[in-house]
């Protein structure tokens, strides 16, 4: 009787385990010391009006574990836009100059990889709350093609310690 209710204990203690063990398992691999950038959903605005030339788009991108090295940091934003090109996605505004802002954040407390935009009537949580975790962004125009790069090094409350500015690959003071 004590040995099957042992068993029975034991097998309870494993069916519990095993899961959280493996849920454990997935958030390691999720920050893993790996820097990885995806779209943050829901965040994509355009702005322009039928008579304006100009056209804004705005995307907004998470890096989560980014390198501290600021020149790290704008190779690997530089690295990311040529290979998720916003201008291709972006043909259908025909006639105008369209300026591109593209913002990367990092992940925080306040911003966690799975946020998302809250518009709700007694809560509003949009990414204009979240500047401290604003780490780069570059910002052209088809005008003004060269692109302009800033990046951050940020403390935990979001104050710069360091800042560079770049056009395309030269360093701006």
């Amino acid at each position: 009787m004590i040995k099957v209710n042992l068993n029975i204990i034991v097998l309870m203690i494993c069916i519990f385990l095993i899961p959280l063990n493996l849920i454990g398992c997935k958030k390691n691999e999720e920050s893993s010391g790996e820097t990885k950038i995806f779209e943050i959903e829901n965040t994509e605005e355009i702005f322009g009006k039928k008579d304006e030339e100009d056209v804004t788009v705005k995307k907004h991108y998470m890096i989560l574990n980014p390198p501290k090295d600021l020149i790290e940091l704008k190779e690997i934003v530089e690295r990311y836009s040529k290979e998720h090109s916003v201008e291709e996605e972006m043909k259908v505004i025909e006639g105008k100059n369209r300026i591109f802002d593209i913002s990367f954040y990092r992940e925080s407390e306040d911003l966690p990889r799975d946020w998302q935009l809250d518009e709700s009537y007694m809560n509003t949580d949009r990414l204009e709350h979240h500047k401290n975790d604003l780490i780069a962004y570059i910002i052209w125009s088809d005008a003004e093609t060269q692109k302009e790069y800033n990046v951050y090094d940020k403390n935990k409350e979001g104050k710069v310690i360091k800042s560079k500015h770049f056009i395309e690959d030269q360093l701006v003071e």
